[in-house]
């Protein structure tokens, strides 16, 4: 008998897939296709997304608030979908196609079905490219921040956060979670 052998995609072939709104990303070859997320992260996560919005509007830099389904190149055949991400001194284009080619400075994961692949996976993925900051948010009402080299540096966040990568945000977490 034989072992079974999983070919592996190429960045080039996994860009050629259809346009699609489903969760799909590339992690060393491998496509990841994640279900549909439940109406509870859905809300959590546009909740944030209209709050990191609302600071950049307020920032004198260009900064950049993105969201899924947008891919974001890491690195070569890393391609993810966070649930939210911000880039600082950086715009876009009216008319890029393709994936963001910068990695973003913070990245926003709601929490769902797979906990291990945002708390771990997702994490060291983050964490090996350079992004500066990490939210976990579990939609129970806290975010996990974290930093530092290779986002090894964590705390548990209730109540309000507030950040030195994003001076001046303010969020009421009781707000968001409500």
């Amino acid at each position: 008998m034989r072992p079974a052998t999983r070919a592996l995609v190429s960045e080039a072939e996994f860009l050629s897939l259809p346009e699609s709104n489903q969760l799909v990303e590339l992690v060393d070859g491998e496509v990841i296709v994640s279900p549909s997320p439940s109406f509870w992260h859905q809300e959590v996560q546009v909740r944030l997304v209209v709050q990191l919005r609302q600071w950049a509007a307020r920032q004198a830099i260009p900064v950049v608030v993105g969201q899924s389904p947008r891919d974001v190149k890491l690195a070569p055949n890393r391609i993810v979908q966070p649930d939210a991400f911000v880039l600082l001194e950086h715009s876009i284009a009216r008319d890029h196609a393709g994936p963001i080619d910068r990695v973003p400075d913070l990245c926003v994961e709601v929490l769902s079905g797979d906990r291990t692949s945002d708390r771990l996976t997702k994490r060291f993925l983050y964490g090996a490219a350079g992004v500066r900051e990490y939210w976990v948010v579990e939609p129970a009402g806290l975010i996990e921040r974290w930093n530092g080299p290779s986002l090894a540096r964590s705390e548990e966040v209730r109540g309000r956060l507030s950040t030195p990568l994003l001076p001046g945000l303010d969020l009421d977490l009781d707000e968001i979670f409500a």
